[in-house]
């Protein structure tokens, strides 16, 4: 089986930046724990007035938190793919001057993590504060045998901000025609983003 990175990226789209009033800390968010008691019911977010030019809305859509905020239809492919620890936290899309654009998104707290992470054979930097997360890889090496086969869509242990997806997962999403992402072969990733 066969992993991508998955990042969050589209030219000229609407840009988030900063999660619904009375949302929980910006933290709880890379966890992989359940929020929807803690989340605002109705809760709404903007396009950020830092990118005044940036108006476009994507499937997958820019964020400065890095997370997945995801359509209405992005959700039902990813739910036709049965990713059974997706958590659903919905929210209104708003433009630069107040309107409703996006009324179907929703922000995706995948739960939990898998450990699939090779930290032996991966190059990569600890962060200095959550001293058990990596804060930059340089190359990405995967335990294959240590994914569970169900996971389709994760988080990883060792690495909770990166998103893995695996290839019937990307072929879905690029056959549904989604936007707003791009992937890398998730072995042999150096971090960077292009």
């Amino acid at each position: 089986m066969k992993y991508f990175v998955f990042k969050v990226q589209g030219a000229d789209a609407g840009f988030i930046d900063a999660y619904p009033r009375n949302s929980p800390a910006d933290w709880k968010f890379d966890k992989g724990i359940s929020l929807a008691s803690e989340f605002p019911m109705g809760g709404e977010v903007s396009f950020s007035d830092n990118y005044p030019d940036a108006r476009d809305l994507h499937d997958f859509q820019p964020n400065l938190m890095s997370d997945l905020l995801v359509s209405g239809r992005a959700r039902k492919v990813i739910e036709s793919l049965e990713v059974t620890n997706a958590e659903w936290l919905p929210v209104v899309v708003k433009d630069h001057k107040g309107n409703a654009v996006g009324k179907d998104y929703a922000f995706l707290n995948l739960q939990g993590a898998e450990d699939a992470i090779d930290m032996e054979r991966s190059v990569y930097r600890m962060n200095a504060i959550a001293k058990d997360q990596i804060s930059r890889v340089k190359k990405l090496a995967l335990k294959y045998d240590a994914i569970h086969p169900q996971a389709k869509m994760f988080r990883c242990t060792t690495h909770r901000r990166l998103i893995l997806i695996r290839e019937d997962v990307h072929a879905a999403f690029v056959q549904a025609g989604l936007t707003g992402f791009k992937v890398y072969n998730a072995e042999g990733w150096n971090g960077l983003e292009l």
